[in-house]
């Protein structure tokens, strides 16, 4: 399969964006692999996609599909178990559900679904691939012709041993804690937060109402629970949100978020550029 750019959907208001509606793009070729994406958003700011592998899949990389990018990325797996490497080094990484990997610019990597389930991966990529970051600038690397995936010749017994190099696995102790809203009512964790990226989880009670946000920046969002019910203020609007549905909202939207269940719920975020 010859390399195309994937589809780069865009919005100019407050839009819902349905997983069960939405349409999927299959990337790769024998080589590399074949992987399915959910692109929820795609523009100068933000890029918000799942990635899926069926049990035992990978994905590596060919002439065609070079996976060394010139952005921040961060990888949050929804579902199976995700076992990332880079080639180029050998260092592998295991990261579970609920957990998260960062890598930045420059990195070779190299996916695999070590689980008996549906891998899914909600993944945050910035700068954005429509500023060249994507596939044109790995085009542009030196190919990697031999990938090796263990790290055998380090001595781990060596208190100088760095267990994490190329990649930051990140998991809820790791997160930055912040209680937000004037009554103190709305618990956020920062996942990551670089120049480039910047990605939070909010995390509501039972039947608990946020107070007003309101950013500078786009951004877009992941409902990891169902029944999330996001309120647009000015435009009097609201969505009701089901596990895996997005959101986007443009710059200076003033909105809450309301949990309808009777257990804790969570939303991830991703503040664009």
């Amino acid at each position: 399969m010859t390399y195309k750019p994937s589809p780069k959907p865009n919005y100019f208001k407050p839009t819902h964006i349905k997983y069960k509606l939405m349409e999927t793009y299959l990337w790769g070729d024998a080589e590399a692999g074949n992987v399915k994406d959910w692109i929820y958003v795609s523009n100068e700011s933000l890029h918000q996609i799942i990635f899926g592998m069926e049990p035992g899949a990978n994905f590596k990389h060919s002439n065609q599909y070079r996976t060394i990018f010139g952005a921040d990325e961060l990888l949050y797996v929804l579902s199976g178990v995700l076992i990332i490497s880079n080639p180029e080094t050998g260092e592998v990484q295991k990261i579970n559900k609920g957990e998260s990997v960062f890598f930045r610019k420059d990195t070779w990597h190299h996916a695999f679904n070590f689980s008996n389930e549906y891998l899914q991966v909600l993944e945050f990529f910035s700068p954005p691939p429509i500023t060249g970051t994507s596939g044109a600038y790995g085009k542009k690397q030196k190919l990697l012709t031999h990938s090796i995936y263990n790290r055998n010749k380090e001595n781990t017994y060596d208190a100088s041993f760095i267990n994490q190099k190329s990649f930051k696995t990140i998991k809820e102790n790791d997160y930055i804690w912040s209680i937000d809203g004037p009554n103190q009512e709305t618990l956020i964790g920062t996942l990551i937060r670089t120049e480039f990226l910047d990605v939070r989880i909010i995390t509501l009670g039972a039947f608990k109402k946020s107070h007003i946000f309101e950013y500078d920046k786009n951004t877009s969002y992941l409902s990891l629970d169902d029944n999330l019910k996001v309120n647009i203020i000015k435009e009097k609007n609201c969505y009701n949100l089901e596990k895996k549905d997005g959101l986007y909202l443009p710059s200076l939207t003033q909105f809450t978020i309301e949990n309808l269940n009777n257990y804790e719920a969570r939303i991830i975020i991703c503040v664009g550029l």
